[in-house]
């Protein structure tokens, strides 16, 4: 008889108490029924332990890791990797839901058929909400050269639609944990750029991105955010300098973003 293989679905969050229910109930309805929910709260201030300990109590699939600080995305993510026991992993912001509850199911069902040991990251397209009853649905064309375009930038691969292994995780070094900034697209980057590892893009449309509200983590117009981008863009190119001689015109996109980050610095009064 055919054993489903466990599924660890790693939920990242801090002081989102208000938006975890959604994201959590979102696991909670998938079909697929073989699954670990592993909840890493970055030292919330706010009422998250309860609201987890609700979920506990309804379902004993649903665990809890808080760090005692606050250690940011990176070390989230990781500390989820190290207290996971499936052979897959899939990643669910606490801001994000999944609105196919198939999702997983034919995630695995992928992985299990596929005769591909270089396929390292299943994903999909995602319906983005821009308030709570308007959205657009984005469909991701994969382009003719992925290496160039992960080298250049990401918005192709959205971290709340994808399944990976475990291992590959592991093999990889997991995220980067000096980055502050565009961590989950740097995990990307180095399954493709230096393992030579594949992604496939699902036709599906299986999460759900809400992209409002005051309470948005990723700031992008003050100066604390600024320094950070500016900090990881230079982290990437020392990091992949003879992959950046290959496709100068990537170099070139990541060098204007600097300068263009320079700028506001220079010219901006905000803090």
């Amino acid at each position: 008889m055919y054993k489903e293989p466990l599924v660890s679905v790693n939920i990242t969050t801090y002081n989102r108490a208000n938006l975890l229910p959604r994201c959590i109930e979102s696991v909670l309805n998938q079909s697929y029924r073989n699954l670990e929910i592993i909840v890493i709260d970055d030292c919330s201030t706010d009422n998250t332990i309860e609201i987890i300990k609700q979920f506990i109590n309804k379902d004993a699939r649903v665990k809890y890791i808080r760090h005692k600080e606050n250690l940011h995305l990176a070390k989230a993510r990781n500390t989820g990797v190290n207290n996971s026991s499936g052979e897959y992993i899939a990643f669910l912001d606490d801001d994000d839901e999944w609105i196919d509850n198939d999702k997983i199911e034919k995630q695995v069902a992928i992985f299990e058929n596929s005769k591909n040991e270089k396929l390292a990251i299943v994903c999909s397209n995602v319906r983005n909400y821009s308030d709570e009853f308007k959205y657009k649905n984005i469909i991701i064309k994969k382009p003719k050269n992925i290496k160039s375009h992960i080298l250049k930038r990401n918005g192709i691969i959205f971290t709340s639609t994808t399944m990976t292994k475990k291992s590959i995780l592991i093999e990889t070094g997991g995220f980067d944990n000096y980055l502050s900034r565009g961590i989950d697209s740097e995990f990307y980057r180095t399954c493709i750029w230096k393992f030579g590892y594949e992604v496939l893009f699902m036709n599906d449309i299986t999460s759900g991105y809400h992209e409002y509200g005051n309470d948005r983590i990723t700031l992008t117009n003050n100066k604390i955010s600024i320094k950070r981008s500016i900090e990881a863009q230079w982290h990437i190119i020392r990091k992949y300098n003879i992959a950046f001689l290959i496709y100068p015109k990537s170099l070139i996109f990541r060098l204007l973003i600097i300068l263009k980050a320079y700028f506001f610095l220079l010219f901006n009064n905000k803090k």
